[in-house]
């Protein structure tokens, strides 16, 4: 009864994620195909592509350390390596615009 509720609280999440990536993501290009037109726009399609960013980071670190399965040194090292730089990516891309938004 335990593991069919996991499934469906897991299945739930997944949903949920797969609402914001798809959503913000769709948002981004919307708004970058409008700013070509309007140049007003960018700010807020890189504000948007950095909300895919961080909803990307939030997802991959949702499913290694609360649904993967096994240990993470048994996955082979290609895997590992994308999975990595994909994260290492969107960290990166979400920390350079909150510096260039509010800091500099």
């Amino acid at each position: 009864m335990e593991n069919k509720e996991n499934n469906q609280k897991a299945s739930k999440d997944m949903l949920t994620f797969g609402i914001l990536i798809f959503g913000s993501g769709m948002a981004t290009i919307l708004l970058f195909l409008i700013s070509t037109k309007n140049p007003d726009f960018a700010g807020t399609a890189r504000m948007m592509f950095a909300l895919t960013s961080l909803f990307g980071v939030a997802f991959m670190i949702y499913m290694k350390e609360f649904r993967g399965t096994g240990d993470w040194k048994e996955l082979p090292i290609a895997f590992r390596f994308i999975w990595w730089t994909i994260l290492a990516g969107n960290s990166l891309n979400f920390i350079e615009y909150l510096m260039t938004k509010f800091i500099l």
